[in-house]
């Protein structure tokens, strides 16, 4: 009798692959049509996998708590000559060329685990994207972040990351030398993560620190560019309170208070410590305020009021000798402004007529762009250039 496939079916738009949790039938069993043989697990719910026609389970080839794609064959059920010419399964007999001989007949191609040509998977979201059950479940056994699956080349349809694809990743990767991450590492590493969820753009500008230097010498003790660059960052988005607004919903929820971090490197990790009402803080006071605040996180004991929600933070990776960099946001703040390494650059003096030589670093800010567009973006970092060309407004 003519052998029909039981298929994994379409099972959703975004559904890739699934599951199998339990075999309902035997081999042997006789069917009906649209009887339930497999029943299967998505990452949407438990479905039926059912027959395409009466007849007779020939047999099963799925295996309970192993994943397929859509399009896979799950079984064989023996029908009648007619179910198979109805379903277009019917086999033509092989037929062997008269100048070859019946053992030189390409064998046949075996259709397990192979999707149907003609069912579309997206590649989307949820599709390329797709976790089977038994892959989360394996990793939360493990304590794996799904998105850290992500890394790993997958063979599924649509190029989705089977449990088979984990397994060999992991058992390779187990036979790498390895330490245990740090909390203070973990902490970051979860924020940077949550934070890539949104939309980040950074532009860049060069601005003149020599105005600051001079500055710094009328006080004592003397804030760091940093600070500099924090005080004019609260200044700028108390006027404009809009650029650090955060999106929720459809509603944009404006800052309540102007409270601006200070990113500090600690060990294995980095801090950042908050200024509260920053706008309304005298300059002069704030190098004692970030001594303090400096030792500290050092020893991973901040202050209570150190550590409130910030809603933009500063950062000056100018201390390590780099130029120019992409600094990341926290999930709860809307930017991040940075500070380059301070160099001599020649500078055309209009007056002059002629180069001079002006110590210069770079200005970015990387920002949540859903709520910031590039003109404002623009607007704000021109105001934080006027307000450090006159350091003595801050």
């Amino acid at each position: 009798m003519p052998k029909v496939p039981i298929i994994m079916p379409q099972l959703g738009e975004s559904i890739a692959e699934a599951t199998v949790v339990r075999l309902t039938v035997n081999v042997g069993d006789q069917i009906e049509t649209d009887q339930e043989v497999i029943e299967v697990e998505t990452n949407k719910a438990v479905m039926s996998v059912t027959t395409p026609c009466q007849g007779l389970v020939e047999s099963i080839t799925a295996e309970v708590n192993e994943t397929y794609p859509i399009g896979s064959t799950l079984g064989y059920i023996e029908a009648s000559i007619e179910d198979a010419e109805r379903l277009n399964t019917l086999q033509p007999p092989a037929t062997v060329d008269n100048e070859a001989s019946a053992d030189e007949a390409a064998p046949a191609t075996d259709s397990q685990n192979r999707p149907a040509q003609s069912l579309e998977i997206p590649a989307s979201l949820n599709g390329a994207a797709f976790q089977s059950p038994r892959l989360k479940a394996r990793l939360l056994e493990l304590g794996i972040h799904p998105t850290d699956a992500g890394v790993i080349p997958g063979s599924g349809t649509a190029g989705r990351v089977t449990i088979r694809d984990f397994e060999a990743y992991f058992e390779t990767l187990s036979r790498l030398p390895s330490k245990k991450a740090s909390p203070m590492r973990l902490a970051v590493a979860d924020s940077m993560r949550r934070s890539w969820t949104r939309p980040l753009a950074t532009l860049g500008v060069s601005i003149s620190l020599e105005p600051i230097l001079a500055h710094r010498k009328t006080l004592s003790p003397s804030p760091g560019p940093a600070l500099y660059l924090a005080k004019a960052l609260a200044i700028a988005l108390s006027e404009y309170p809009q650029s650090a607004g955060r999106l929720v919903g459809d509603k944009i929820f404006l800052p309540g208070s102007i409270d601006i971090g200070v990113a500090v490197e600690v060990e294995d990790g980095v801090v950042v410590p908050v200024f509260a009402n920053l706008d309304k803080q005298p300059l002069a006071e704030l190098p004692a305020q970030y001594k303090k605040f400096l030792q500290a996180a050092k020893e991973k004991r901040l202050p209570e009021e150190a550590k409130r929600p910030s809603i933009a933070s500063v950062t000056n990776f100018g201390t390590l000798g780099v130029h120019w960099a992409t600094p990341i946001p926290l999930p709860n703040e809307t930017m991040i402004v940075g500070l380059g390494y301070g160099e001599k650059r020649p500078f055309w003096d209009e007056k002059a007529e002629r180069f001079v030589p002006r110590l210069e670093a770079e200005l970015t800010i990387s920002f949540d762009h859903r709520v910031i567009d590039g003109g404002q973006s623009g607007r704000l970092v021109r105001r934080i250039m006027a307000l450090l060309a006159a350091p003595e407004t801050l």
